[in-house]
């Protein structure tokens, strides 16, 4: 392996890992795809936080979560269905602050959150 690469590997290495230990100066511009039988109305949202390094690095992807939301319009369970490991965290302790509308009973839903470098 080159020493440019072997650099490169680990500058997106360091950049992933400082990313998780460093508070947020950047948000992440996402959409959430939600499927379900039930409509349930996103009455309340916080955007998952995007890690600048890995932004200004144009590193980009798409996180699939599983939700599960109860009758009161809490999110209950979260299971991450795949995505890039450096925005899987922050996209979790997002969702878990979303708020629906109540409903009679729980719904699950699948959830697209979507990270961007050039928004």
């Amino acid at each position: 392996m080159s020493n440019s690469i072997r650099i490169f590997t680990l500058s997106l290495f360091g950049a992933a890992v400082l990313a998780a230990f460093v508070p947020g100066m950047s948000h992440a511009q996402t959409t959430a795809n939600t499927q379900s039988h039930v409509d349930r109305k996103l009455v309340y949202k916080v955007d998952p936080y995007y890690p600048t390094d890995l932004k200004r690095l144009f590193i980009g992807g798409v996180v699939r979560l599983k939700i599960v939301v109860s009758a009161r319009g809490t999110v209950d369970t979260i299971t991450p269905l795949g995505g890039n490991a450096a925005f899987v965290e922050n996209s979790v302790a997002a969702v878990k602050k979303w708020k629906y509308s109540p409903a009679e009973a729980p719904t699950e839903m699948l959830i697209n959150l979507d990270f961007d470098p050039r928004r």
